[in-house]
């Protein structure tokens, strides 16, 4: 019974997670995350543009790769401003 209820809350766990991530066209992007993406990145090849949910708050994340090397990853919030890389 234990069992059936951990694997239950873990699932629920592993859904959940799954759909927060949701593949986008670059029209829908905000222009200012658009914009602050190819400041940053001057040059770079957009791969795919990912929206997550964050404490309630829309990220906008580009898969990219630069130089033809591996993909990279940034993210931003709605109004353009640079989170973090990775």
């Amino acid at each position: 019974m234990k069992k059936s209820i951990l694997f239950g809350i873990l699932f629920s766990i592993m859904i959940a997670s799954c759909e927060s991530h949701t593949e986008i066209s670059e029209d829908k992007v905000p222009a200012a995350v658009v914009t602050a993406f190819q400041a940053k990145y001057p040059g770079a090849t957009i791969t795919k543009w990912v929206t997550e949910k964050k404490d309630g708050q829309t990220i906008y994340e580009a898969v990219f790769k630069q130089n033809n090397e591996e993909e990279e990853e940034a993210e931003f919030n709605a109004d353009g401003s640079f989170i973090k890389e990775h």
